[in-house]
């Protein structure tokens, strides 16, 4: 093609190149007159060439490249920002939609087998912010929040979580997210939520802290944690005790050292110092001080709870309340083997204090009006084994223990108790109960004092008497059978055979009502009452079931029964204390 130009055309081309020259010519002069820079024209396409002379000068093409590349990375990164931003938008919208669409399905918490770590902290300071932003359940009317759950530990992480965990699936709260404003007057039991730890374990405080978010997030109840510093006295020895003397008490320490936790963890509660004495800063959001609790449910680390436990308690608050003649409601029945027990419904008034899972009332631990001085809060458990003090007869003064037939608590630790898991064996052969019962819709006023007394010797009366506990068996498929113990061996003998617990507590056998002991043997519908010679006689006492208040120490106690109160080797048959905590 270049060859096929004509002469003139060659001509024209050269002359327009020598006018591009002559002019980019002059204007390298100029610009090396005005920047010492020396920039040489090209020819063959009028471009300008420029070569450097002195010291090195960035190009201005390197310069304007290398701002849009900058720009374009940062705004790629602001891009990407708004995009991440709008994603989780719309994914908290789709969560504030389920929430309000119906109830929400929430995973049980997970602690990496409980390694807390830093970045542990930092997440859970987050999901706090997220809970802020989040559509949380309204929480609980403060006038709601008069029985407060106490729950007591100290440095086993696994079980307080096992215990939390089952609380808040079986909370009445729960309720709130099905029907809403349903308790908005009523009283949910159990609430607020209140884990006193003893010492500072840094694995129980997390996992404290994960459900405290769970608690306040998902069901509107408040959870507190209170930290109790356990007395140098017990834990170091003191300089006016030798070593020896130090050592050979030291089985006793744990059981003092839970005693006391157990008083301050309660006088907390009643007195309100609880609540004054929280950081607000704790919780996800403000929380509005309850009011002074009426009552108080009383749950240890290592206990499951049945479903219907918190029912149960709510259905014999008032009668906790009103009746100066209870004084405790205990979830727990020392005898409810599988194979002892069959109706979920029934309830039983008891001399013996059963603990593992109770509720007290303010009268109790303040004292009544009208014997204000018998108030536990006087002079708390003073020895230690605050369960053992508690069942004393100048401290139980009489009045008695409302108990299921089949328990609604398990207990399942094993390890590091008090105890060091002396009891394991015997507890964990107790059935927690599977039937969930809606106790407020069940006429419990047989429990009234004079009632439930009238009813038990009447059928007790009427049993048929046997003189041995292979006869007892063979009858009780048909019929209510009673068998006579008068002494604690003869007792220990008969309840060996039967399975269920042989010892006793300031004279009063384990689930006892005016000493009698009843076994629902087989499982079937009829009992063998295992009775004091008293019953014998055919005649009710007149104090039968009525006792409370009554001065009656553990020697006349046993003497109005017709018992004995040694055994064959001469001993006071459970005179020892070998105690367990809540046992």
């Amino acid at each position: 093609k270049h060859l096929s130009l004509s002469r003139e055309q060659h001509l024209h081309r050269h002359r327009i190149g020598n006018r591009q020259y002559r002019s980019s010519f002059i204007s390298m002069i100029r610009r090396r007159e005005s920047t010492g820079i020396m920039y040489l024209p090209s020819v063959g396409n009028g471009l300008d060439r420029r070569r450097r002379s002195g010291s090195h000068v960035p190009s201005n093409i390197s310069n304007h490249q290398s701002s849009v590349f900058i720009f374009r990375l940062v705004m790629i990164t602001i891009i990407f920002l708004c995009l991440l931003w709008f994603y989780s938008i719309i994914q908290l919208a789709k969560t504030i939609g389920g929430n309000r669409g119906g109830s929400v399905v929430v995973t049980r918490p997970q602690f990496d087998n409980l390694r807390i770590s830093r970045t542990w902290w930092i997440r859970e300071r987050i999901k706090k912010i997220q809970t802020r932003l989040q559509h949380a359940t309204p929480l609980l009317d403060p006038s709601q929040m008069d029985s407060p759950l106490l729950i007591i530990t100290c440095e086993r992480a696994e079980y307080l979580e096992r215990t939390l965990w089952k609380v808040f699936e079986c909370h009445p709260a729960q309720h709130l997210q099905m029907t809403p404003g349903k308790f908005r007057d009523e009283r949910a039991i159990g609430s607020p939520i209140i884990v006193s730890q003893d010492g500072g374990n840094q694995e129980v405080e997390a996992v404290i802290e994960a459900y405290r978010t769970l608690f306040e997030k998902e069901l509107g109840v408040p959870l507190y944690r209170m930290g109790h510093i356990p007395p140098k006295s017990l834990l170091e020895k003191p300089e006016d005790i030798d070593q020896w003397e130090w050592e050979d008490h030291a089985w006793e320490r744990p059981y003092k050292l839970l005693a006391v936790h157990y008083g301050w963890a309660i006088e907390q509660i009643f007195s309100g110092e609880v609540y004054t004495n929280d950081n607000q800063m704790d919780h996800n959001r403000k929380i509005p001080q309850p009011p002074m609790a009426k009552r108080v449910i009383i749950l240890e680390e290592d206990i499951e709870i049945a479903r219907d436990f918190f029912s149960y308690m709510n259905a014999t608050a008032d009668l906790l309340d009103t009746d100066s003649t209870l004084f405790a409601v205990s979830a727990f029945n020392d005898n409810g083997k599988e194979q002892l027990v069959a109706d979920p419904t029934r309830l039983l008034r008891s001399d013996f204090f059963p603990g593992l899972g109770w509720m007290m009332s303010r009268h109790v631990w303040d004292g009544p009006l009208h014997h204000p001085h018998a108030g536990l809060k006087r002079e708390w458990a003073p020895g230690g084994f605050w369960d053992d003090w508690i069942r004393e007869p100048n401290i139980r003064r009489g009045r008695q223990v409302i108990r299921p037939e089949i328990s609604r608590t398990f207990h399942f630790g094993n390890v590091k108790g008090a105890s060091s898991g002396e009891q394991t064996l015997k507890l964990s052969k107790i059935r927690l109960d599977s039937v969930d019962v809606d106790w407020d819709k069940l006429n419990l006023s047989y429990l009234e004092p004079s009632k439930f007394a009238e009813n038990y010797w009447n059928r007790v009366s009427r049993a048929r008497l046997v003189r041995s506990i292979e006869e007892a068996k063979s009858f009780v498929a048909h019929s209510d059978v009673k068998v006579t113990y008068s002494d604690w061996n003869q007792f220990k003998y008969t309840a060996q055979s039967l399975g269920i617990a042989e010892d006793e507590k300031a004279g009063v056998p384990r689930t006892a009502y005016e000493g009698i002991v009843e076994v629902r043997y087989g499982g079937g519908d009829f009992f063998i009452f295992l009775i004091p010679p008293y019953v014998d006689e055919g005649f009710k006492p007149a104090d039968f079931g009525q006792k409370a208040w009554m001065k009656i120490d553990k020697e006349t106690l046993l003497k109005n029964f017709g018992v004995s109160e040694k055994n064959d080797d001469g001993f006071l048959f459970g005179s020892d204390i070998t105690g367990s905590e809540n046992i």
